[in-house]
């Protein structure tokens, strides 16, 4: 049986929404203590003004990195998983995951006027809009990645398994 005949499209197309979900939650958790600094910033001690602006700034932030998560999806990952071979991913599984990672982050890198206040005093605030982007953004791709080459490598690694026992049962 073929690589390639092992994992169906709509398989892979199953595994990239998975491993999609389970980025963009990873992404969250990241992010909680950028937002949970943000929030403690904002409401300089109001604790019932701390917990609005808690609650309304995870969801706004939710809300928009799942914009994001969902737009990077459809023009990137779905395309990369339906053209390229599951059992090229997982011979590259070292690789894949950064050189995705280090994709996601270029506009940061490219565009760093964009990202940061020239008059800010601290590092922090000098980085606030960068810091959950690049976070987000690096956690998002490292296990939406990671997460589909494993489900693959598991799928393909239980196909072989069968064939190699013919094989065994043949040659003896």
């Amino acid at each position: 049986m073929a690589p390639d005949s092992v994992i169906s499209r709509w398989r892979r197309a199953g595994y990239a929404v998975l491993s999609g979900i389970t980025g963009w939650l990873a992404g969250q958790i990241v992010c909680f203590p950028v937002n949970l600094i943000t929030a403690v910033r904002d409401t300089e001690g109001h604790t019932r003004l701390f917990v609005q602006t808690l609650l309304y700034g995870l969801l706004t932030w939710g809300t928009w990195t799942l914009v994001l998560a969902t737009a990077a999806w459809l023009l990137v990952v779905l395309p990369l998983v339906m053209t390229m071979r599951p059992c090229l991913l997982v011979r590259l599984r070292m690789v894949v995951p950064f050189v995705a990672t280090v994709g996601a982050l270029s506009l940061a890198a490219t565009r760093p006027t964009l990202f940061h206040d020239a008059a800010a005093v601290s590092f922090f605030h000098k980085f606030a809009q960068v810091i959950p982007y690049g976070a987000f953004a690096a956690s998002f791709t490292l296990v939406t990645a990671w997460m589909y080459i494993l489900l693959c490598k598991r799928r393909l690694d239980r196909a072989e398994s069968p064939l190699e026992t013919a094989q065994e049962r043949a040659a003896s």
